[in-house]
């Protein structure tokens, strides 16, 4: 059993280490639904998917960025700008994901779709009204400030409609990649609600059990790459090596055949 008092969680390099796996961890799942994406190619109801490795590849930057502002580089305000601009961009596809799947093939909940550019459009007014900080000399953004309105409504409406859109998959794919095989998809959806706490709600200064949300959101980030890539491994594309059917997908595994 780990003692977390053996980790000085304040420390400059037990911070870079917890960014540097918080950001390679979505790179990697980025990675992987960009080298494997010709498996689910021929599946429509997997077809969003892109905005998922969208939100991977731009979140996996901001948490790298958060190494440089961790390490005080100058000037500053260009990574928090920075940071700022990929976190938004990273939350605003992880809600066109989940908006997308939620309303893919259901006419009445096309409107869903614009949910996304109503939600940064709102952020960026909260922000305009908010984050902009008067009260300090007109210094310009508060950016503590900003990442807290930021989480509260993309970060926040993001993961919860990816969580439940991940649910929803679950129910429609289950007729092909059957029962057993379903619960990859619903393991995908219960990170994402983990996400939704840590990531969504809880501010970046709470520490639960004495330690900081951010090695949570750390974990949370692990724990959906893993179940992602156990997604993509269901499935083979024809030609591959061992294959013997001649279909355009194939399970990876016997008894989904």
């Amino acid at each position: 059993m780990i003692n977390i008092d053996l980790f000085d969680w304040d420390n400059t390099s037990v911070k870079l280490a917890v960014y540097l796996l918080y950001g390679t961890s979505f790179i990697v799942m980025f990675l992987v639904m960009a080298l494997w994406k010709h498996r689910m190619s021929h599946i429509e109801l997997l077809a969003d998917f892109k905005y998922l490795a969208i939100f991977a590849l731009l979140h996996g930057l901001t948490e790298y960025i958060e190494i440089f502002r961790i390490l005080g580089w100058q000037p500053s305000w260009i990574f928090d700008l920075i940071k700022l601009l990929l976190a938004t961009s990273s939350f605003t596809a992880l809600l066109a994901f989940g908006v997308n799947v939620v309303s893919a093939g259901v006419e009445e909940y096309r409107w869903l779709r614009g949910m996304p550019f109503g939600a940064l459009w709102m952020y960026v007014w909260m922000l305009i009204f908010i984050g902009i900080d008067f009260t300090n000399n007109n210094a310009g953004i508060n950016y503590t400030v900003a990442d807290t309105v930021q989480r509260y409504t993309l970060g926040f409406l993001g993961a919860l409609i990816s969580a439940y859109s991940f649910f929803d998959i679950s129910t429609k794919i289950r007729i092909i990649v059957g029962e057993k095989e379903q619960r990859r998809f619903i393991y995908v959806a219960f990170c994402f609600a983990l996400y939704t706490v840590f990531g969504g709600i809880l501010d970046s200064d709470v520490r639960i059990l004495g330690i900081p949300v951010v090695v949570y959101r750390t974990l949370t980030g692990v724990l959906i790459t893993l179940s992602i890539i156990g997604i993509f491994q269901l499935f083979k594309l024809k030609g591959s090596p061992g294959m013997k059917n001649t279909g355009d997908f194939y399970f990876l595994h016997k008894e989904l055949k």
